[in-house]
């Protein structure tokens, strides 16, 4: 069993109105993306960004690193408390301390997103920021000895960001091939999948859930016999055998409630699974469990 699993332990928040990413005409320029370097030696950010759709290429050194989100605190919450509860959230044990945890995160902070990027290869995102400040964080960090590089409390790579405004009103926004969307619906949490996901183009990830933050893992898969119902399987059992290569993962992290973000990995030709190790705050199991699974194929 790989103790990778530990990171699903994120989940609820508040309700907000999805945010567009895609404008209506065409942009009169394109700004340039902003770098995020992270590894073991070391965590490279930008100290700041005009509002508006920011786009981000994260590139990792490590396999210990690369998983890189963007938060904002709200108002009188400190980032200690942030960090504090961000490590509770992985290292709690029962579903009631799971559950409390992420509530505490939550009320902490409003999620954005970010990116999940593998060694040797680059990821990218598109945020919607509104200017104030913002943190920088390498999820990694927070989640244990077998997952990222263990450092100590206080020492995961968290770097401040300040985005001020603009005059541009978000040029550059990228126009991506699909958006998958998470969703409730009777049978469970699911992804609906719009439009056709492309090598070239990016794909927009909009959390609908209602209170219920939630990310989008996707994996490669090699077996071409492999369903929805063996990966829904796994994650009701991850002492089962893995479908997929955990070390693998692209995506991005959780979002929460309400927001959206647009993401460009390098994904080739082939099936691919969208998952999520977010857990429900109904009962502290992986929304993918409950059979928030998408198999697609990248042509």
């Amino acid at each position: 069993m790989s103790t990778w699993t530990r990171r699903g332990l994120l989940t609820a928040g508040t309700a907000a109105g999805v945010v567009a990413l895609i404008g209506a005409g065409s942009p009169p320029r394109r700004r340039e993306p902003l770098d995020i370097v992270t590894g073991e030696d070391g965590f490279s950010t930008p100290a700041s960004a005009a509002a508006g759709a920011v786009t981000f290429r994260v590139r990792t050194t490590s396999t210990r690193t690369g998983i890189v989100g963007i938060a904002r605190l709200r108002r009188d919450i400190g980032e200690a408390a942030f960090r504090r509860h961000l490590r509770d959230v992985f290292e709690k044990e029962s579903p009631e301390d799971v559950i409390q945890a992420s509530k505490n995160l939550m009320a902490d902070a409003e999620l954005f997103g970010g990116a999940m990027a593998v060694r040797g290869s680059q990821s990218s995102f598109t945020a919607w920021l509104p200017p104030g400040p913002y943190l920088v964080l390498e999820y990694k960090d927070f989640e244990g000895p077998y997952v990222g590089r263990n450092p100590l409390p206080g020492a995961e790579y968290v770097r401040p960001l300040l985005v001020h405004a603009a005059d541009d009103d978000g040029a550059g926004r990228p126009r991506p091939s699909a958006t998958v969307t998470a969703v409730d619906t009777a049978r469970g949490p699911r992804f609906v999948l719009e439009g056709r996901l492309r090598r070239d183009r990016t794909l927009r990830y909009v959390n609908a859930m209602r209170g219920q933050v939630d990310e989008l893992a996707v994996y490669p898969l090699t077996d071409d016999s492999v369903t929805e119902a063996d990966i829904q399987r796994y994650f009701q059992d991850i002492r089962t055998p893995e479908p997929f290569d955990l070390a693998a993962q692209l995506g991005t992290p959780p979002l929460s409630p309400g927001r959206s973000a647009v993401i460009e990995t390098p994904l080739d030709q082939g099936r691919y699974a969208l998952t999520s190790w977010v857990t429900s705050m109904k009962d502290a199991q992986h929304l993918s469990a409950h059979g928030q699974v998408l198999i697609v194929t990248i042509p």
